[in-house]
């Protein structure tokens, strides 16, 4: 899988902890959450770039959760 501890963008779906984890889980929520106050926020101040990162962004933690099987 490589070097999970190396930062990854913002709308990276790769994991950041070990697969499986909790902490992968808790971390993929996280990126969830920010992505959606991105694409929010965006919308509200008519940023569709702002808007189109957050999107990407839930979606990337989205697609973690799917591939984490700790919880």
């Amino acid at each position: 899988m490589g070097d999970i501890n190396r930062d990854r963008p913002d709308d990276s779906n790769m994991p950041r902890h070990e697969p499986d984890s909790v902490a992968e889980e808790t971390s993929a929520t996280g990126q969830r959450v920010k992505g959606e106050v991105k694409k929010v926020t965006g919308e509200v101040t008519g940023n569709e770039g702002l808007e189109e990162k957050g999107a990407r962004e839930n979606q990337a933690g989205i697609d973690r959760q799917k591939s984490n099987d700790a919880v």
